[in-house]
C-alpha cells in the first residue's frame, strides 16, 4: 500500500475518532457547546468517511507510476494537504465565529472551504488518469514494451 494511502486512512481514523468524541459531547446536555455540530459533520463526512475513500482509491487504483516519493506522488499529497488544511482551519475557525466579530474568522472559514475543494480538485487530477478499461491498459502496458 502506498505511503500517500495509509497515511489518509490512518488520517482518517484520527478524524473518526474525533467526530465521535464530538458526538458524544453534543449529547450531553449540561455542556453548553454551541457551534459544534458543523464540526462534527465535517469530522465525519470530510475527516473520516472522505479520507477512507480516497486513501482506498489511491491505493486500489493502479498508480501512475510505482514510485513513492513526495514528487511522483504530487497531486495525491497536494490533496491531503489541501484537505487536512481546510478542515483544521475549520476546527479553529468555526467555533470562534460565536465568540468573535472579527472578520479574519469569516475570511478562514471561506478560506477552509477553499482549501477543502482544492482538495477535491488535486483528488481528480489524480485519480482521472488511473480509470482505466482493462483494454487500455493492456493496450498501454503493450506501448511500454515496444519503446
Amino acid at each position: 500500500m502506498p505511503h500517500v494511502a495509509r497515511t489518509f486512512i490512518k488520517t482518517g481514523f484520527v478524524f473518526f475518532m474525533v467526530a465521535l468524541i464530538l458526538g458524544v459531547a453534543l449529547e450531553i446536555k449540561s455542556l453548553p457547546l454551541p457551534r459544534l455540530m458543523p464540526l462534527f459533520w465535517h469530522a465525519l463526512m470530510v475527516g473520516w468517511i472522505t479520507q477512507i475513500i480516497f486513501g482506498v482509491s489511491l491505493w486500489m487504483f493502479p498508480g501512475r507510476t510505482r514510485e513513492e516519493g513526495f514528487k511522483a506522488q504530487i497531486w495525491a499529497w497536494l490533496t491531503y494537504i489541501f484537505l487536512n488544511t481546510g478542515l483544521v482551519l475549520r476546527f479553529i475557525a468555526e467555533p470562534m465565529l460565536l465568540y468573535s466579530t472579527l472578520t479574519i474568522w469569516d475570511i478562514l472559514v471561506v478560506g477552509s472551504a477553499i482549501l477543502q475543494v482544492s482538495g477535491g480538485g488535486t483528488y481528480v487530477i489524480e485519480m482521472w488518469p488511473r480509470v482505466q478499461s482493462k483494454k487500455q491498459r493492456m493496450r498501454k502496458r503493450k506501448q511500454k514494451r515496444n519503446r
